[in-house]
């Protein structure tokens, strides 16, 4: 048996705490931490765990990536709504590291049940091929390039909701940064 990657040692550990930890030691932040500072240290967070980062992943190390994404997400967006943050603070006063489902905030989806390759996602050719790009740039971390190629592939493909969940997702990542 081959040791575990250090990406897959870290998916482990974030396995292991997840459900123990509040939505401040998710982000790595202070409770009396600003909008800027959870931003920042969102934008580090989506450059970990953002699903379409780790295209190469095996099913099981994507489901996790996607937990742990989706978790870190309504982490940033209830630590950015000032009323949400308030009731999360009493909350978590109370024990509780997560709001309830009833009370969580709504927004684009965040994942996928299964997540596939953003040039799997295209039908027509030149589509694919923007969509390739898009993933080159997502591997080197240039969020607005892969933005840029998704939207050309959108375009070309005509109705896609699968590309346009992914232009959302992107762009979560990129308000989070203040871009």
């Amino acid at each position: 048996m081959t040791p575990p990657s250090d990406s897959q040692a870290l998916l482990a550990h974030w396995n292991e705490i997840l459900d123990d930890a509040s939505y401040y030691e998710l982000l790595g932040v202070l409770e009396i931490a600003d909008d800027a500072a959870i931003k920042a240290a969102f934008h580090e967070f989506a450059l970990a765990f953002h699903p379409d980062r780790h295209g190469g992943a095996s099913e099981q190390e994507l489901a996790l990536v996607r937990r742990v994404f989706r978790r870190g997400a309504e982490a940033y967006r209830v630590l950015m709504d000032p009323p949400l943050r308030s009731k999360y603070d009493l909350a978590l006063a109370r024990g509780h590291v997560r709001l309830q489902d009833g009370e969580l905030p709504q927004g684009p989806p965040l994942g996928m049940s299964h997540i596939t390759t953003l040039e799997e996602l295209c039908q027509r050719p030149a589509a694919k091929l923007h969509a390739r790009r898009a993933e080159e740039h997502l591997t080197q971390g240039d969020l607005q390039a892969a933005k840029r190629e998704l939207q050309l592939a959108l375009y070309l493909d005509g109705a896609n909701p699968g590309l346009e969940e992914r232009i959302d997702a992107i762009d979560l990542a990129l308000f989070a940064m203040g871009d």
